[in-house]
């Protein structure tokens, strides 16, 4: 790929200020963390209601 197609621009020339950055860093790292934590339970609430219907076939 040659060079000269490669640019970037900087986060002001695309309007971005220092806060907006924060906040969409801090957005982000809080969507990541309630991703993992509402996958996380979702997984245990499987495998509870797994080990519940297993129970009830086996009475």
């Amino acid at each position: 790929m040659p060079v000269r197609f490669l640019f970037a621009l900087t986060a002001s020339e695309m309007g971005l200020s220092p806060t907006i950055i924060t906040l969409i860093l801090v957005s982000s790292i809080v969507f990541i963390v309630g991703f993992a934590k509402s996958s996380r339970e979702n997984e245990y609430k499987k495998l509870m209601d797994s080990f519940i219907e297993r129970k009830e076939e086996a009475d």
